[in-house]
């Protein structure tokens, strides 16, 4: 009932608005062949209670965040520049809110690329596209590599990246880059919204190829990975020394009315870490880590259009800090809002050590208007290794590995198809075994999480 009575005045608000929906989405410039702008603003009220994370613990946070971007593309045959301007800036913050520079990042040059596509170079039919400098890109599931859809300012990458699609809908991904570092990263910075040139991550390094196959078995798509993750400790740069090696495989079938659908993706991780980013932690330690993914879903036929889903994670865990090997999986630059639930000041879980069991259910009311509704237990996967989501730690293994039960609502509507849309979420975690213990009193016995968004594009 407290669900909905959170969301009852914005399901109104939507049915009543929906009628206005027009055919074509307004532009303020329009689109040609050789030329296209694009803007849009979102705006994001969050709100947090009962905070989780180490020496933060039971406090309270609110945020407003506002990201304007204004992107476009010049082509020219078979060229095109590609540019993207970002400026996210909040306000309600403190000092006692975890802002990061993947929500504030003002004055920001998010991509500049330039495309080239060539036809029929493998075979007739076929297009390999190539582009030349920063720009973000989503890697398959999005598990390792993503463009963020929750974060405003989203991670960028310098570098190349090809992708080549064959007639008979393969499609092939090679890339070599470089992560962007998004500058000011101190809280002060963060906190007046000061703008600083975002500059090359020098100290990453990261190569990777992913083939995706539309039929390897009758009526069922696959996907095939290898990454390399190589990270060096530099003087203004502390990192923990990685050299990863990701190997991933993915088989699913996308969802269909009346059809059982199902998504598992399993990754295996290997090379060398270290315990942590200290200047004087120099050993290296053995990685070895492991991660799966397991849904089945299904859509019914029925009024709403529902869907259910049932689903399990497991991210491996370091089993004992002293042995000299690091069995944590590390998800990189994956986006985990469509599976762990909202990020930005939430975030409350990592798809790092941990073990999570869950259903969802979707539904659409009338045309344009969506919800969804989630429920999860989520566990360690080792009780000595770190929950990373919060930094909080029992190198003793005696607090267990229960952590406690998420649950999630979200609406979202197309108020004006392509110009307008309004979302707003809730999450809620009752918490218990290892957070209780290893946060001592001070850890708030539950914690919620609202938000309220709206994205103008014109």
């Amino acid at each position: 009932m407290r669900l909905m009575h959170l969301f009852l005045p914005l399901l109104t608000l939507l049915a009543t608005l929906s009628h206005a929906q027009n055919a074509e989405p307004w532009r303020l410039v329009e689109s040609t062949d050789q030329f296209r702008l694009q803007f849009s603003q979102l705006a994001r009220l969050e709100t947090l209670d009962g905070q989780f994370r180490s020496g933060r613990l039971g406090s309270s946070d609110q945020l407003l965040v506002v990201r304007s971007i204004a992107a476009g593309e010049v082509r020219h045959g078979t060229a095109a520049l590609v540019f993207e301007l970002l400026d996210s800036r909040q306000t309600l913050a403190d000092e006692g809110s975890p802002l990061s520079s993947g929500i504030v990042n003002t004055a920001n040059v998010q991509q500049l690329y330039a495309n080239m596509r060539f036809s029929d170079l493998v075979q007739e039919g076929s297009t390999l596209d190539v582009k030349i400098g920063r720009q973000t890109f989503d890697l398959g599931s999005r598990r390792l590599i993503a463009r963020s859809a929750y974060n405003t300012a989203p991670v960028s990458f310098n570098g190349v990246h090809s992708a080549l699609s064959l007639d008979g809908g393969q499609r092939w991904q090679a890339f070599a880059l470089r992560p962007v570092q998004s500058l000011p990263g101190d809280l002060d910075s963060l906190l007046d919204n000061r703008t600083e040139r975002d500059r090359d991550n020098h100290a990453i390094r990261l190569f990777g190829a992913l083939v995706e196959v539309p039929d390897l078995i009758a009526g069922l798509r696959s996907e095939f990975s290898a990454v390399r993750f190589i990270e060096e400790d530099k003087r203004a740069l502390q990192g923990t020394d990685r050299h990863l090696t990701t190997l991933g495989t993915r088989l699913y079938r996308p969802a269909s009315a009346q059809q059982l659908d199902f998504d598992v993706e399993a990754m295996l991780q290997h090379g060398t870490s270290r315990g942590s980013a200290v200047v004087s932690d120099v050993r290296d330690l053995d990685h070895r880590a492991t991660f799966l993914h397991a849904e089945v879903g299904y859509s019914f036929a029925a009024p709403w259009s529902p869907r259910l889903q049932l689903q399990f994670d497991q991210a491996s865990g370091d089993e004992d800090p002293f042995d000299g090997r690091n069995e944590r999986f590390d998800t990189l630059y994956g986006d985990r809002r469509f599976d762990f639930g909202p990020t930005s000041t939430f975030g409350t879980f990592a798809r790092s050590n941990i073990m999570s069991a869950g259903y969802r259910v979707t539904a659409t009311p009338r045309t344009g208007v969506r919800l969804m509704l989630a429920h999860r237990d989520f566990r360690l996967a080792e009780a000595k290794d770190v929950w990373v989501g919060s930094g909080l730690r029992d190198r003793g293994g005696n607090s267990g590995k229960r952590l406690g039960q998420q649950w999630e609502a979200r609406l979202h509507g197309d108020v004006l198809p392509g110009n307008l849309t309004l979302e707003s979420g809730f999450a809620w975690v009752d918490w218990s075994g290892f957070a209780e213990r290893v946060g001592g009193a001070k850890m708030a016995s539950q914690t919620h999480y609202f938000y309220l968004q709206s994205q103008l594009t014109f």
